[in-house]
């Protein structure tokens, strides 16, 4: 499981660059001119709505970056990327490499398991993510030098030559382990509170914040009835071009910003807003809009958050190393997988010390007489064999 997670969480670290590059004709488009004035939100989602009439759109979102094309989201199952100066539907990326990743974040999760048996898988998960983050831990206590000398530095900070498997092994797995365990914790760590809501309570009150409610009712809010689905085309139907322009002002210094599209008639209009310029590239803040009046119904600026609930924040992009932007999503590909030569090294390692632990007998099943000088010398040269 541990090795399935590791290898996953690889291929996964450099997803949204990796999609940049392979669906840059839908993703990236031509400015007219400095300056050009976009469509208007409701041209854009009129389009994308058009591209495919028998879909529901979730979330609309624009970059500031005016080389970057509008996002409409129809679920897990589509994007439409637009034109945000033409209106024009631009296509939905690549299927193929859409097809890829979720089925990489599928194993990630709940190893690929179908809707009904995610949840016992997931528990699997989260449980071997928890026996991991213990792993690494103490792995980093047995690995860290007794004393800082050359001699017992270089042994877990370098590469050497090795003479048998067995001993390149045991340096793979000393110099790996001891460069990768600090990350591989944090990455666990993060995991186990995104995973479990007593982990979050922890982080919460360890920040000296009063813990959120119930992942119970999170799941329920974050689930709406099918019911609710059918009335987002309705709900649509309001200018959104005011309400666009109201979170804008909101805050000028925003560098993205994603409508949530209402779920009812009438219903408000929910933006996050991406703030520019702060350290943080996840620093989003939350405006609620009326849609009839365009009026605040509610405004929860980040720096308004609790501090439990920005170490939270921080904990999902310290996870994917998206925290720390490119170099830390770098970072976190290659501590995944050195995990997976942790675990690879740590079983060969395992295995032969098994091996070598169990009496050695050849059987001779042909009916014909083995002296026991040469029995004892065959099972004496198999097994080094296998310790090597």
């Amino acid at each position: 499981m541990i090795l399935a997670m590791s290898a996953t969480g690889a291929l996964l670290a450099l997803k949204p660059q990796i999609l940049n590059v392979i669906e840059r004709d839908a993703r990236f488009v031509q400015v007219p001119q400095p300056g050009a004035p976009p469509v208007g939100m409701d041209r854009v989602l009129a389009a994308a709505r058009a591209s495919k009439p028998d879909a529901q759109a979730v979330w609309l979102a624009v970059d500031r970056d005016p080389a970057k094309a509008a996002a409409v989201s129809f679920g897990r199952d589509a994007t439409v990327w637009v034109d945000p100066y033409s209106g024009q539907v631009l296509g939905e990326g690549s299927k193929g490499a859409t097809v890829f990743f979720r089925a990489i974040e599928d194993w990630h999760r709940w190893l690929g398991r179908p809707t009904e048996n995610r949840v016992a898988a997931r528990a699997i998960t989260d449980a071997c993510n928890l026996a991991f983050l213990c792993l690494a831990a103490s792995g980093l206590y047995l690995w860290w030098p007794k004393s800082f000398t050359w001699r017992n530095l270089k042994a877990v900070l370098l590469f050497r030559r090795a003479a048998t498997v067995r001993a390149r092994d045991f340096n793979w797995h000393n110099v790996i382990g001891f460069w990768c365990a600090p990350v591989i914790v944090i990455m666990a760590a993060t995991g186990a509170v995104i995973s479990y809501p007593w982990a979050t309570n922890l982080l919460y009150r360890a920040m000296g914040s009063t813990p959120p409610q119930a992942a119970g009712a999170r799941s329920a809010q974050a689930s709406p009835a099918q019911t609710e689905r059918g009335e987002r085309r309705a709900a649509a139907s309001v200018d959104l071009d005011q309400l666009w322009a109201r979170a804008e002002q909101q805050l000028p210094t925003w560098s993205a910003i994603t409508l949530r599209l209402p779920t009812r008639p009438g219903g408000p209009v929910s933006f996050t807003i991406t703030d520019g310029e702060s350290w943080n590239a996840f620093a989003r803040s939350t405006l609620t809009l009326d849609a009839a009046t365009g009026a605040i119904a509610q405004w929860q600026p980040y720096g308004g958050q609790s501090l439990g609930q920005r170490a939270r924040g921080w904990a999902r992009f310290a996870h994917t190393g998206e925290l720390g932007r490119l170099p830390g999503q770098v970072i976190a590909g290659v501590a995944s997988a050195g995990a997976v030569v942790l675990v690879w090294t740590g079983l060969a390692l395992a295995l032969r010390r098994f091996l070598g632990w169990r009496p050695w007998k050849l059987r001779v099943n042909w009916g014909h007489h083995v002296p026991a000088a040469a029995n004892a010398a065959s099972a004496s040269a198999a097994r080094a064999t296998i310790l090597e």
